[in-house]
């Protein structure tokens, strides 16, 4: 089963309606972030987090698990298991929806909240293959949101490399996410460049590319080096028991949106760390599709 706990005390009861809203029949299509993104709900400026906030009073994905189980019947579950689906026999199947020219409650929505970084920071493990002109490589890891340190995601992808090359390889990576208010928004997400691996042993690194993105990429390795955990679970585990680690990210990571470039559209910048191994030279074309959900345990 999902990944669920019951809020106590519960912040709202299990016949709550918000007010100035109406009941919506889900379907086995809808998600809170296609919801969010109807026309009849995007006036009110609220993202699929805010939506389950003004259901159930909460924004802990845990007891929101609850409430979708208790309250609207559902039973489908992710492919990884840890969140509930809306799905076509969940009963009574309702969710509720802001009614038209009824803004919100202040406080029920954040993606316009003052100074709202939508940034996040963390570490990836990357497998890759290249044989002839073709090849793959898996990314899998979490990432903190530099907004709220209790926020995590698991993240996934899947590179499709195109290109001249060969061997195999494998590491740690950092990874940098801005223009994501929360994962639902990266489901999906794709990016495309051309990219160099040069893998030797434990001098592996993108070493081609280097060169050129050393300025670039510079405060996202020095961050990375300052936080100092060297696989995924342990980042996680560090932050987590070092508050000051956390501050620290969010003061180094503060600028960078402006330094790199980026806006509101979805950006991910994955960028190799020190720590690898494998052969491998190959220089590809990578088509990136990257998934997200919510890792708050």
């Amino acid at each position: 089963m999902a990944i669920h706990r019951e809020p106590k005390p519960r912040p709202s009861p299990l016949d709550y309606v918000p007010p100035d809203s109406r009941p919506y029949k889900v379907t086995p299509d809808d998600n809170w972030w296609t919801l969010a993104q109807r026309s009849d709900v995007t006036f009110s400026g609220m993202s699929a987090l805010d939506l389950c906030h003004f259901n159930f009073r909460t924004r802990h994905p845990a007891e929101i698990n609850w409430y979708l189980y208790h309250k609207v019947g559902c039973r489908r579950t992710t492919r990884d298991g840890k969140n509930f689906m809306f799905g076509a026999g969940d009963e009574p199947g309702i969710v509720y929806l802001p009614k038209q020219g009824h803004p919100p409650p202040v406080g029920e929505s954040t993606r316009k909240r003052a100074g709202r970084l939508n940034t996040w920071f963390g570490i990836v493990g990357k497998a890759g293959t290249q044989v002839a002109v073709v090849g793959i490589e898996t990314v899998a890891g979490v990432a903190v949101s530099l907004d709220a340190p209790d926020d995590w995601m698991a993240i996934t992808a899947t590179i499709n490399r195109v290109g001249p090359g060969w061997g195999a390889s494998g590491g740690v990576a950092g990874i940098y996410i801005a223009g994501v208010e929360s994962p639902g928004v990266l489901n999906g997400h794709q990016e495309g460049d051309w990219d160099f691996n040069v893998a030797l042993g434990p001098n592996w690194g993108k070493a081609a590319k280097a060169a050129s993105s050393a300025n670039r990429l510079a405060p996202l390795i020095q961050a990375a080096r300052k936080v100092g955990a060297k696989t995924p679970s342990g980042f996680k585990k560090l932050l987590k028991t070092n508050p000051d680690k956390y501050g620290e990210l969010v003061d180094s990571c503060r600028s960078l949106n402006d330094v790199l470039g980026v806006g509101a559209e979805p950006k991910v910048i994955v960028f190799d760390l020190p720590l690898s191994g494998g052969v491998e030279a190959s220089a590809y074309f990578g088509l990136s599709t990257f998934n997200a959900v919510w890792d708050n345990l």
